[in-house]
C-alpha cells in the first residue's frame, strides 16, 4: 500500500467513524432526557446504563458493516466477557459508548461516544463527540485534528505554574490508586512551583480533547482502560501535543494510564511527579 492510499483509506475510517459517532450520539443524547436504568460493574462508581449497552451494540454493528474483517473491542462487551481484551496488529476498532457515564447520570454536560482505530496497536483515527455540548472531535493520522470541522492546535504552555491539569478520582477506589494520585497531585499543587489550577471533569476521552483545542494545558490518569484513551490519543498528538505513560514511557493504550500536554516541556515537568503513580496490576 502506498503512503498516498494508506491516507486515503485513513480519511475513509474517519469519515465512517464520524458519521457513526454521531447517530450514536443522538441515541444517547435523547435517552439522555430519559429516566435511566443505572446498573454497577466492578464498584460502586463504575456505572453503566442500558444506553451504554445500547449505543455500544449500534456502533459496533454499523462499524462491521461497513469493515467485517476488522476486530473490536468495546468496554461493556470486555465487562460482561469477564476478561480483558488483547489488542494485535490487525486493524481494531476500540469503542467507549459513553465516556463519562456518571457524568451522564447525573446530567453534568461532559459525556462522549469515543471511536478509535488501532493498527498495529497505534491509533491513527479518532472521534470523540460530546453529545451533550454538540462537540466533535476528530483527527486521523497525517490530518490534523478538528472540532465541528475546525482546526484545534494545543496551548504553548510549559511551565507548571501557568498551567491548568486535569485529574480525576477514577472509578476504581483501591486505596493504592488513589493515595499515590493524591500523594502526586498535592506534590504538584504545594509551594515552591505549584500547578496554577486542578480541574476534575470525570470523562478521560473529554478531558484529551480539552488538551488537544487548548483549554487545558495537560491531564494524567493512573486508572484507565484502553476504551478511555483510544480515541483521545491521536486527537492529541495531531493537534500537535504528546501523549506518553504516566511513568515517562512510550504511551501503550493497553496500559492503564496516560498523560498528555500541549507541550514536552510541560510533560516533562509532570513526569518527574507522576513518575510516582500506582497503577493496576491488569494491563
Amino acid at each position: 500500500m502506498t503512503e498516498e492510499q494508506s491516507e486515503v483509506t485513513l480519511e475513509e475510517y474517519l469519515h465512517t467513524a464520524l458519521k457513526i459517532a454521531r447517530q450514536a450520539g443522538n441515541v444517547a443524547k435523547e435517552a439522555s432526557l430519559l429516566d435511566k436504568q443505572v446498573e454497577t460493574k466492578t464498584s460502586t462508581a463504575d456505572l453503566v446504563t442500558e444506553t451504554d449497552k445500547r449505543v455500544e451494540e449500534l456502533v459496533i454493528s454499523q462499524l462491521r458493516h461497513h469493515y467485517p474483517t476488522h476486530r473490536f473491542i468495546g468496554e461493556e462487551c470486555a465487562a460482561d466477557g469477564g476478561k480483558y481484551p488483547e489488542l494485535t496488529d490487525h486493524p481494531t476498532w476500540i469503542i467507549d459508548p459513553i465516556d463519562g457515564t456518571t457524568n451522564f447520570v447525573h446530567g453534568y454536560p461532559f459525556s462522549a461516544v469515543s471511536i478509535g482505530l488501532a493498527i498495529d496497536k497505534t491509533p491513527v483515527v479518532g472521534v470523540v463527540y460530546n453529545f451533550v455540548m454538540d462537540q466533535m472531535f476528530a483527527a486521523r493520522k497525517g490530518g490534523g485534528a478538528t472540532m465541528n470541522g475546525t482546526p484545534i492546535h494545543v496551548s504553548k504552555c510549559t511551565e507548571p505554574t501557568k498551567a491548568m491539569i486535569l485529574v480525576d478520582t477514577g472509578s476504581t477506589k483501591k486505596e493504592r490508586l488513589l493515595q499515590s494520585k493524591f500523594d502526586v497531585t498535592y506534590k504538584l499543587a504545594k509551594e515552591p512551583n505549584p500547578v496554577e489550577s486542578f480541574r476534575c471533569i470525570g470523562s478521560a476521552a473529554v478531558a484529551m480533547c480539552s488538551v488537544a483545542c487548548g483549554i487545558a494545558d495537560g491531564y494524567y490518569e493512573n486508572d484507565l482502560h484502553c476504551w478511555d484513551i483510544a480515541g483521545g490519543d491521536i486527537i492529541v498528538r495531531e493537534a500537535g501535543g504528546v501523549t506518553m505513560f504516566p511513568t515517562g514511557d512510550p504511551l501503550d493504550v493497553m496500559r492503564r494510564g496516560v498523560l498528555c500536554a500541549g507541550t514536552q516541556e510541560l510533560a516533562a515537568k509532570l513526569v518527574a511527579f507522576t513518575k510516582q503513580l500506582e497503577f493496576p496490576n491488569t494491563i
